[in-house]
């Protein structure tokens, strides 16, 4: 179904509302030209009978108006149907010996001149060649109205390929690589489709360079690890071991959020929803900060068993990031999570940020901040992704000293137990 305001749309009520305008105006034109025309008729015929009367009183009979007649160009017409039409106009014309009554009449358009002599009722029909034949113009105005139509045609032929070509714009959208060109013309759309479909394959191209990359960064970092967690067995000083063993894993988690984000930008990942408590998804983010035994709490966990709808994987990355982003900025390194309503909140005290918040979602920003260690990196962009993948609103505020992430629409059942 087409939409009101595409392109096609317009140019087909363009095109009706041209069809419209042309045939009023073709039939005004010639209707203005019939009335001028039948105005100049009916002057030519009244000066015709004007002298037919003039002569006639002057003594000239009847044979001499026929060729009076003959000779400005009228003839004689055998059609007595036409006596029976009712007149326009008639004139009596009397002489010393005679009566004759002449009339014109205008039937399907054409005029012609009756007389009748009274005393014997002969009748003569006389007509010149003032048919209103505007075939001429009707037939102009048919070859302009079928040159409009072609030419509509034609521009509809040119158009159609870009309802195509919003098509491939919307697969590659979507993730779909395979584009093909619609559109063999050498018009500008021609052009565009190409151009398109050649810029997709590169880049296509690039894509599939840079997973094989990342893949083979990934794989050659998870060998060293390996090789670490093997030689970490043999240490005999159980702390120490036990350290490294959770730097090692906490590497290997890692480069697999890593690899998950990567099949996300590429649309690889399918999103798997679950039903899960909260306390579940945040003892899982508590391996994946490896917060040791024996550190302070210091993320205050309200509302454990609440019930969450979402990828629990994705879940998991997004709110340990959201966590490890909140402890490193929090005034009092504390941070609290609870249920508001269907949402998710994630609460830590601090200076509010000192650029806009859309600015931080961008891979790898700045805020110019001295620490780097306090940098937001890759992690803002990756909370913001992982939560809209799941068709979910990351919120954002700022009250009283606080800041406040809200994770809408997350929670179906909340017991409020702390």
């Amino acid at each position: 179904m087409l939409k009101s305001d595409s392109l096609i749309v317009k140019i087909t009520l363009l095109f009706i509302f041209s069809s419209i305008s042309f045939i009023f105006f073709v039939l005004y034109f010639i209707g203005s030209k019939a009335n001028k025309d039948n105005a100049v008729i009916e002057q030519r015929y009244d000066s015709v009978i004007d002298n037919i009367s003039d002569l006639f009183k002057f003594g000239y009979e009847i044979e001499d108006l026929q060729t009076y007649l003959y000779d400005v160009g009228f003839y004689q017409v055998e059609d007595s149907s036409i006596l029976s039409k009712v007149s326009n106009r008639y004139l009596v014309i009397y002489n010393d010996r005679k009566q004759i009554i002449v009339n014109m009449k205008k039937i399907n358009g054409h005029y012609y001149i009756i007389i009748e002599d009274v005393k014997n009722g002969n009748k003569f029909i006389y007509t010149d060649y003032n048919y209103d034949d505007y075939t001429t113009y009707y037939v102009i105005a048919l070859l302009s109205f079928i040159t409009l139509v072609f030419f509509y045609i034609l521009v509809l032929k040119s158009l159609l390929p870009l309802r195509l070509l919003r098509r491939e714009v919307k697969k590659f959208a979507n993730g779909n690589m395979d584009i093909k060109v619609i559109s063999d013309n050498k018009d500008e759309i021609g052009e565009l489709s190409k151009e398109f479909a050649k810029a997709a394959n590169t880049i296509n191209e690039m894509n599939k360079a840079r997973v094989l990359f990342l893949r083979s960064i990934m794989h050659e970092l998870k060998t060293p690890i390996a090789k670490g967690r093997i030689v970490t067995e043999m240490i005999t000083d159980t702390k120490a071991k036990n350290r490294l063993i959770s730097a090692f894993t906490r590497l290997n988690v890692i480069i697999d959020n890593f690899a998950k984000i990567e099949e996300m930008n590429t649309n690889n990942y399918k999103i798997s929803k679950s039903r899960f408590r909260l306390i579940d998804l945040i003892d899982n983010i508590n391996k994946m900060l490896l917060i040791e035994e024996e550190r302070p709490r210091n993320v205050i966990l309200i509302s454990r068993e609440a019930q969450m709808f979402a990828d629990f994987d994705l879940m998991s990355l997004s709110v340990k990031n959201l966590l490890d982003n909140a402890l490193k900025y929090s005034d009092d390194h504390r941070v609290v999570i609870f249920v508001e309503g269907k949402d998710l909140v994630i609460q830590n005290q601090g200076k509010p940020f000192k650029d806009d918040l859309h600015k931080y979602f961008s891979p790898f920003y700045s805020d110019g901040s001295d620490n780097k260690q306090k940098g937001l990196g890759l992690g803002m962009y990756i909370i913001k992704n992982t939560v809209e993948s799941q068709n979910l609103v990351l919120d954002y505020k700022y009250v009283d000293n606080n800041h406040y992430f809200y994770i809408r629409d997350c929670i179906i059942n909340d017991t409020n137990e702390v």
